[in-house]
């Protein structure tokens, strides 16, 4: 069993990054690749699937590890987006996180959709207690919808 990691981000202008992250070699968490765009939130089945695409890449091997002093690991995110620092990018955006654990093949057995307060530059996106949706096996639709109500909890 492998766990899995997204992080799903409705932006000032309503679109929303679908952001994976992979682990290292050395057991870091850090962004992997260009986050997937869903320009439309109200659609929860297209918004359902891109978390579940973004799940999927999570898990799918390991990122060299790296010196993330010297090599950030939002720099290419951040040049992607066009912004000259995380905080600047944060201001206005909501979060989600979206952790999955899955069994066999790429069957999503257990997952938690946790809206997230934005804390400014100072504390960045943090999980809002006693706001965590348990999710046992969801289909696309149903994953889609949890993180639509969980966007509408979160704080920008």
């Amino acid at each position: 069993m492998s766990d899995r990691l997204v992080s799903v981000e409705q932006q000032r202008d309503g679109r929303v990054f679908v952001v994976t992250y992979s682990r290292t070699v050395d057991g870091h968490r850090l962004i992997d690749g260009v986050p997937s765009v869903v320009t439309d939130v109200s659609d929860a089945m297209l918004l359902g699937e891109a978390v579940v695409a973004g799940l999927q890449r999570s898990s799918e091997g390991k990122l060299p590890a790296r010196d993330t002093r010297e090599f950030p690991p939002d720099a290419d995110f951040l040049a992607w987006v066009g912004a000259p620092s995380f905080a600047h990018y944060a201001k206005g955006v909501k979060s989600v996180s979206v952790w999955a654990a899955n069994g066999q093949g790429e069957n999503l057995t257990s997952v938690e959709v946790t809206p997230e307060a934005n804390g400014g530059p100072r504390k960045g996106f943090t999980p809002i207690d006693g706001e965590v949706a348990a999710l046992h096996s969801p289909s696309a639709m149903e994953l889609g919808q949890a993180v639509q109500a969980a966007l509408s909890t979160a704080t920008a």
